[in-house]
């Protein structure tokens, strides 16, 4: 067996800069950058195979080909359940069968569809020309036929933002910038609650496009029946200067729509295999899904998984695992109503269709991120805390060759892998490192294309022959590499002062376990004895979900993966400063600097008591069926009403806020006792991991 010729490289390289390379570990808890200047190890003949069977002219046409896949003619879209989802699916089913994948099975699978065949509004501008403008859509219903109706400006979109005007049965239109201010399903639902038809957005990018002609959109995160559409900024402004011209609040427009969503409808999700002599599976993911045409997110990733698979087969590669291909639709969006819109089909693949893949689900590499727009020097990778050192390791080895600087970060929600680390298979995305230029750009808006950013191909074929690597490395590997010493030095990093005293001792064990169960695994990785790995393997995905049980949260507004307890001490740290703040006798200082950081404040600050409470209440009212099911045990910090009385005194010296201060300390009161119990989840589960890696290490 090749296991043998790795264990005895392994020996080779065990002193080079990266420790043990492949499936070894070293002390190393929380690996981060590196650079082309570090030395690479040699590569094993099966890599070298497979990169040079690399096709890259496949990997653009497959590429190409899904971002062509469009519902909407002027742009694009294929969504959910839609038309052009299907077709894509359909499509890739071809090329699977065609590169020789095995087992190429497409599964149905119910989620929330939407399916948008566009959307447009013409007007007489302010020239007094007869001016068509062509719209983007969130997933909301709407329907209009050539409807003859007002649109009118408001700004932000905010609450204060619609005083003196009405706006009931118009369309609205407004400017957001969603990572720095609010999500859209915020304005959308205020309009709503005004009684508007509709909610139009500009979204601004950082950075701001040439001609105007972007349109940016985003998962709604919000009900079907608060209709929103997205709009340019060239053609946001010809609307803001026609109004202008108009002498008045609005103007009359000619508006076409058709959105729809439907619940309970069938998406597609698909899976190719070169199969394997263990009863183990090494995961490969993209999503077929997208916004526009997103000739990167993800149809670049799909190119990029199957020319992996390709290169694999053309070479010859013969895997010691499965190596199982999934592509998944509804990653984008996928629930109506719901906080956890996206990364649907991905959740109903491992919840629904196959959560027997759990057993013997080694990893997943998943090619969601990691766009090679040109102009990008920074790559990386989003990893299972575990898995960091590993990923670091595999790419490390190509290092010398690598046109870019990596950067290996903890795993994000914003990727289909999240749900499948839930249940327990560890997961390295492909991610930008500390490149910020598709982001700022493309991502998710109709400059998501070649044309506006082109495509780095020398790019490319590197992340298609690193990710191939971290797969085959992976597949070298009998003992899954996680790194749980790095797991418990992530979460004692994440403990404020006062919380260190009470973990240590617990936290002293678990180091001590850890060390424990690392030399076993490197013994049984040593002696490959495949019987004694698998078993290890499944040993160690108990130790793995004790510590994802006990420790992984989401907060509140981001939607962030946190360690459980942070969001209660932050909460806990800005209460504190405001009620200083405010026993000072500073109330702007409480409310601008302290008090908005308080879970929901900030909204509460811009938008009315029944659109917050609508979206307070959908975060747990709709998320069982979802990746977020269980991840935020406590409801949020109320701090509506001291939010609407301080911000009444805002500009009032001397005013009384002792009935403000009052309150907050209530609040902070009950964020302690949250706080605890809190801690007291997670030391139990340190403590159940502790057990667990002690009795696997006798």
């Amino acid at each position: 067996m090749k296991k043998l010729l790795a264990i005895l490289m392994s020996v080779v390289f065990a002193f080079t800069i990266f420790g043990v390379t492949g499936c070894g570990s070293s002390d190393t808890a929380e690996p981060e950058e590196q650079t082309a200047e570090e030395p690479a190890a040699e590569l094993s003949e099966e890599y070298n195979a497979f990169a040079d069977a690399v096709d890259l002219d496949f990997a653009k046409e497959v590429n190409a080909k899904v971002a062509a896949f469009g519902d909407d003619e002027a742009v694009g879209m294929r969504s959910a359940g839609s038309p052009a989802e299907k077709e894509t699916c359909d499509y890739l089913e071809g090329v699977m069968n065609d590169i020789g994948l095995n087992n190429v099975t497409v599964d149905d699978i119910t989620v929330d569809g939407w399916t948008f065949n566009g959307a447009n509004i013409t007007f007489t501008n302010a020239e007094g020309e007869e001016q068509k403008v062509d719209l983007g859509g969130y997933q909301t219903t709407i329907q209009a036929d050539n409807q003859e109706v007002e649109i009118v400006y408001v700004n932000r979109g905010t609450e204060s933002d619609y005083e003196g005007l009405d706006v009931k049965g118009k369309l609205v239109l407004f400017e957001i910038n969603q990572e720095e201010d609010w999500w859209i399903n915020y304005p959308a639902y205020q309009a709503k609650v005004k009684g508007a038809l509709c909610a139009i957005a500009m979204r601004e990018f950082v950075n701001k496009d040439e001609d105007g002609t972007r349109i940016g959109v985003q998962d709604v995160c919000g009900p079907a029946d608060a209709p929103a559409l997205a709009i340019s900024r060239k053609d946001c402004n010809a609307i803001k200067k026609a109004i202008k011209a108009s002498g008045g609040d609005s103007i009359k427009v000619k508006f076409n729509a058709d959105s729809k969503v439907t619940e309970n409808t069938t998406s597609h999700n698909l899976y190719g295999e070169i199969p394997g002599a263990e009863d183990e599976t090494i995961f490969v993911f993209s999503h077929m899904d997208g916004y526009f045409h997103a000739a990167y997110d993800d149809a670049w990733g799909v190119g990029v998984s199957m020319a992996i698979a390709k290169a694999m087969i053309d070479s010859g590669f013969t895997p010691d695992k499965t190596i199982r291909f999934c592509v998944h639709g509804s990653e984008e969006w996928g629930r109506e109503g719901s906080e956890y819109d996206w990364s649907t089909g991905a959740y109903e693949e491992i919840m629904t269709k196959h959560p027997d893949w759990v057993d013997g689900g080694f990893a997943i590499v998943n090619n969601d991120s990691g766009y090679t727009v040109e102009g990008a020097t920074s790559k990386g990778t989003n990893c299972s805390i575990e898995l960091k050192e590993f990923a670091k390791n595999s790419i490390g080895e190509l290092a010398d060759s690598s046109k870019f600087k990596w950067k290996h970060q903890n795993l994000s929600t914003y990727t289909e892998d999240f749900q499948w680390t839930r249940v327990g298979i560890p997961a390295i995305c492909a991610g930008d490192g500390e490149s910020t230029n598709y982001e700022d750009t493309g991502y998710h808006s109709n400059y998501d294309s070649w044309e506006y950013q082109p495509l780095d191909e020398e790019g490319m074929a590197e992340m298609i022959r690193t990710f191939g690597k971290v797969t085959i490395d992976l597949d070298d590997c009998l003992v899954r590499p996680m790194n749980f010493t790095a797991r418990i030095k992530n979460f004692e990093k994440s403990l404020n002062d006062d919380a260190k005293d009470q973990f240590a001792e617990s936290l002293d064990a678990a180091y001590a376990a850890a060390d424990a169960l690392k030399a076993k695994m490197d013994e049984v990785e040593a002696a490959g004895d495949d019987a004694a790995a698998t078993k290890l393997n499944d040993q160690t995905q108990e130790v793995y979900l004790a510590f994802q049980d006990s420790l992984l949260g989401l907060d509140f507004i981001n939607v962030d993966a946190i360690v459980r307890h942070d969001m209660y001490e932050d909460n806990i740290d800005y209460l504190d400063q405001t009620i200083k703040a405010l026993e000072a006798g500073n109330i702007q200082e409480a409310y601008d600097e302290y008090l908005w950081a308080v879970d929901w404040s900030w909204y509460d600050m811009n938008f009315d008591k029944e659109t917050t409470d609508y979206m307070k209440n959908q975060l747990f009212e709709k998320r069982d069926d979802t990746w977020g099911a269980g991840l935020i045990k406590y409801p949020h910090a109320d701090t509506n009403a001291i939010v609407v009385s301080l911000g009444e005194k805002y500009d009032t010296e001397g005013a009384d806020v002792s009935e403000e201060i009052a309150a907050l300390k209530e609040i902070k009161k009950q964020q302690e006792g949250y706080l605890k119990e809190v801690y007291a989840d997670e030391l139990a589960g340190i403590q159940k991991a502790t057990e667990l890696m002690n009795a696997i290490a006798k």
